[in-house]
């Protein structure tokens, strides 16, 4: 006869294969609360403090515009400072373990976000993110549980590539940017869409993260060209941009980039430094939108700050979590439920347009090339050229892509560079 003891083990350990089966924590067998609880991991200390801030910003936007309410239930922001991968680990675990979230979000660093994202798939946890742009995020080490809203890597870099080669008439251009996974996987994009749309990449150079001094870089970069493609980020790229500059190279060809390289947030600071710089993204606070707009007065009136392209996409983020929670009543403890309703959201009046997503968690949405010019004595990024409806795959077959090689420091291999 089996005793009570060993009965009450049996039943406990039954209990536990199926709530990881199912995806639930003990949290989510228990009765539903009244609060949905976010964690928000991202960028909060250091040199990229203003973009946590900005994720952050972007979230509490949204919130104050509808009451601090989602789905009739207060919302609960538990934010956490990321730092390095080991430290984004750690801090994952703290959000699904001690704090009891009910979803994760923000997410800015690829490195971070490859290192949480299997964390959170363990158990099912449902993971908005609207800021890391590592591509196999959505594409090779994709999960049922992950979504993300913002541009990654591979949609920035095939638009570059088919703005530089069809509308810029470049048919030689050097490429450079950060040694990191964004940067390569960006820089590898721009490259295999160039090539294969008939122009060579001459050069290519990595640069180290943590690099503050560009100008022995700088100084590499051949002049034979018709152009320069480059992934220097946030605003390390306005050191970039001056180190360009006072070599003259700015002066011989356009220099294209992508993302938060001219972000809002320090575009003044950058200033002259900027002029003309060409950068695709799926945002600019220069769109003429009703919606847009309307959302740069509601950061006005939260934050008393400009909008950014960060804040932007935290924003809609927050919505897009806001409209799953009603489609599944409040109930977001229902991990399998909830995590199937963010799939099935798509936004019509976002900021800087339609954002709908694919069949992998990623969105696809307007992208805007944009050149920074000042308007009115104040610096932005004017919209000149606009692709509508994005793929992270752009005009390449999904599955046959999905078979091919991550883009990385050699892939594609630069058979034409000098």
């Amino acid at each position: 006869m089996v005793n009570t003891m060993t009965m009450k083990v049996r039943i406990g350990l039954v209990l536990a294969v199926l709530m990881v089966m199912g995806g639930f924590s003990p949290m989510a067998m228990a009765a539903d609360s009244d609060t949905i609880t976010i964690g928000i991991l991202g960028p909060m200390s250091g040199s990229r403090a203003q973009i946590g801030g900005d994720i952050v910003a972007g979230f509490k936007v949204f919130l104050d515009e509808v009451g601090n309410k989602m789905a009739g239930k207060k919302v609960e922001l538990i934010i956490e400072d990321s730092g390095t991968p080991t430290t984004s680990i750690a801090k994952a675990r703290k959000l699904i373990t001690h704090d009891n979230v009910d979803i994760m979000a923000g997410l800015f660093s690829s490195s971070n976000a490859y290192a949480v994202a299997p964390l959170a798939a363990e158990v099912n946890l449902p993971v908005v993110i609207t800021g890391s742009a590592g591509d196999n995020l959505t594409q090779r080490k994709r999960s049922s549980s992950l979504i993300r809203v913002n541009v990654c890597g591979s949609q920035a870099g095939h638009t570059a590539a088919d703005y530089a080669y069809n509308q810029l008439g470049w048919r030689t251009v050097s490429i450079i940017g950060w040694e990191h996974a964004f940067g390569q996987e960006t820089l590898g994009a721009f490259h295999k869409a160039f090539e294969d749309a008939g122009g060579k990449v001459v050069q290519r150079t990595y640069i180290p993260r943590k690099t503050l001094d560009f100008s022995p870089y700088v100084a590499n970069l051949s002049r034979k060209v018709d152009g320069l493609f480059a992934v220097v980020t946030g605003a390390p790229n306005i050191r970039f941009l001056r180190a360009l500059r006072a070599r003259g190279l700015m002066n011989n060809w356009k220099v294209l980039t992508v993302l938060s390289a001219t972000d809002e947030s320090f575009l003044q600071e950058m200033g002259a430094a900027g002029d003309g710089v060409l950068s695709v993204n799926s945002y600019s606070t220069a769109l003429d939108t009703p919606e847009n707009a309307k959302f740069i007065q509601q950061v006005k009136k939260t934050t008393d700050r400009e909008a950014s392209g960060v804040m932007m996409d935290a924003y809609v983020g927050a919505r897009w979590i806001a409209m799953a929670a009603e489609a599944v009543d409040g109930n977001v403890k229902d991990r399998v439920a909830f995590n199937k309703a963010l799939r099935a959201v798509s936004i019509k009046d976002a900021p800087h347009g339609v954002v709908e997503l694919d069949a992998y968690g990623q969105a696809t949405q307007n992208i805007y090339v944009r050149r920074v010019e000042k308007v009115n004595g104040r610096w932005q990024n004017t919209v000149i050229y606009t692709y509508e409806n994005v793929s992270q795959f752009g005009k390449y077959d999904p599955e046959t892509y999905l078979k091919s090689p991550t883009y990385g420091p050699d892939s594609p291999a630069c058979t034409n560079c000098k």
